[in-house]
């Protein structure tokens, strides 16, 4: 499909994409690879008209398959999605030790000249990624990355002890990748939480991050979440690591959640700069009282 560097409506667009299609006179598959990233950037308008596109179509026809990490991911869809869907859902378990240590010695045999890497590093690498829910993913960015430390040091070899420093170097980029796509709501959060340990606040409750959180919405002319819904976040950010909510007894006076910062102001700083809705925010935030 032409589109013009002005731009088309998405109407038009669309219209294009079946007209283009229906001229194929196929049947035709899309795979939408981590097709939840696709609905929470943009939102199911997309898959929307995806499913219902046969109904326009007279001499094609088109198959989707999504793939995503997500369990829940379909939870998320509006029931008009879900319904034109149809969906089959396909289950695949994780990657076994010993499926990525295969993995890894093909990639291996083309990425590396014999006699480059240690006996142990394959068997580290796999055994890290086992651990890890089985990701493939992880596994070979292990190995690279272990190499490309390995070249940038001079070392003749890959050791066992490049990979640890792989695995480390990894773990910091992933926070920041994780916070540049948190939803703008969840940014806030943080930043509430964040501005709190900046002035000093001992005991950092859901119901201080929300009268914070409140303040920025104000700033952004944003509507504010419930109270609630801004609890569910912070428990999501607990279970990424970014945020630690500890539950603490209060006697007679119940139980309430001790909340502070789960990763170093660096990522933070550096996981929200590039968001210009934010920025201005992240600035004011490191200014304490």
């Amino acid at each position: 499909i032409h589109v013009p560097f002005t731009g088309l409506s998405t109407a038009e667009v669309l219209r294009r994409f079946i007209k283009g299609l229906d001229r194929k006179g196929k049947l035709m598959i899309a795979v939408l690879d981590e097709i939840d990233a696709l609905v929470k950037k943009s939102g199911d308008a997309v898959l929307y008209h995806l499913t219902r596109i046969n109904a326009s179509l007279e001499r094609s026809r088109l198959s989707i398959i999504g793939i995503t990490n997500d369990l829940k991911f379909t939870e998320y869809l509006d029931a008009r999605v879900k319904s034109s869907l149809g969906e089959e859902e396909l289950v695949f378990p994780p990657y076994t030790y010993e499926e990525l240590k295969d993995i890894l010695d093909m990639r291996a045999q083309e990425a590396f000249h014999e006699g480059v890497l240690e006996e142990g590093v394959i068997p580290l690498c796999a055994a890290i990624a086992a651990k890890e829910h089985g990701d493939a993913r992880k596994a070979l960015d292990l190995l690279r990355v272990a190499g490309e430390i390995a070249e940038r040091e001079g070392a003749t070899k890959v050791t066992e002890e490049h990979v640890r420093k792989a695995r480390r170097e990894l773990e910091k980029d992933r926070v920041v990748d994780v916070l540049r796509t948190l939803p703008l709501h969840s940014k806030l959060v943080l930043l509430s939480v964040y501005r709190l340990e900046k002035l000093r606040i001992r005991e950092i409750t859901t119901g201080e991050i929300y009268n914070l959180y409140k303040e920025l919405c104000k700033a952004l002319g944003l509507d504010p979440l419930t109270q609630r819904r801004v609890s569910d976040l912070i428990s999501e950010l607990d279970m990424l690591g970014i945020l630690n909510a500890r539950v603490i007894s209060r006697g007679r006076y119940g139980r309430t959640r001790r909340i502070r910062l789960g990763i170093s102001e660096r990522s933070l700083k550096e996981g929200l700069m590039e968001d210009p809705s934010v920025r201005g925010l992240v600035h004011w935030s490191l200014l304490s009282s």
